[in-house]
């Protein structure tokens, strides 16, 4: 594993999504439970991703939502998120992070011990997020910001770093056939295991 490196921030700019089974998709107080870029009632933290389809298979992982029929029960908002920010780090692939001389493996492992204490590292950096894939979905990625950001109507022009254009785009329960291609705990995830194979094959 390369040596730590102050890491290399990028400008993002585009739409994400995030589901959430409560009226508002941001908020302004530290998050009570842990996750994998926060530790409980430390800060607080915005989980999305660059598509629709992730978010929703990161909540069917976190429940434990295996079955189309388990699924069906469940209701959730899908929003749709207008997001800039100038100073996020790029960890979006295995190789990225490893680049950087994080272990590409602990951005998906269900241990999220180092992904907590790296969000730390990153932010005494001046990370405001971090790109990463997505442990639920393997094909998915995810933008993770760090503090707290304030949802606008979708029409309002953003003046503050802490706002963001936000709107819901459906409620309801997760697509059928979701389940199925999502990444439940202790299952192995396609993307990292494709990494291993293609940096250590001979």
């Amino acid at each position: 594993m390369p040596a730590r490196r102050r890491p290399v921030f990028v400008s993002w700019s585009a739409i994400a999504y995030r589901a959430t089974s409560y009226d508002v998709p941001l908020w302004v107080n530290p998050n009570r439970r842990a996750g994998r870029w926060n530790r409980a009632g430390q800060g607080c933290t915005q989980y999305l991703s660059l598509d629709a389809l992730t978010p929703l298979a990161e909540i069917l992982r976190h429940e434990n939502l295996r079955t189309d029929e388990d699924a069906s029960h469940y209701r959730t908002t899908l929003w749709q998120l207008r997001v800039e920010e100038g100073c996020v780090a790029d960890y979006s692939t295995f190789e990225q992070a490893h680049a950087a001389g994080f272990p590409p493996e602990a951005l998906v492992e269900d241990d999220h011990e180092r992904c907590q204490a790296e969000a730390q590292w990153l932010i005494e950096h001046g990370a405001r997020g971090v790109l990463s894939p997505s442990a639920a979905f393997p094909r998915g990625v995810n933008l993770t910001l760090f503090g707290p950001r304030v949802a606008v109507p979708w029409s309002s022009g953003v003046v503050l770093a802490s706002t963001v254009a936000a709107q819901p785009l459906t409620t309801g329960a997760p697509p059928r056939g979701l389940a199925a291609q999502a990444r439940f705990f202790g299952e192995q995830h396609s993307g990292l295991a494709a990494y291993r194979r293609s940096t250590f094959s001979p």
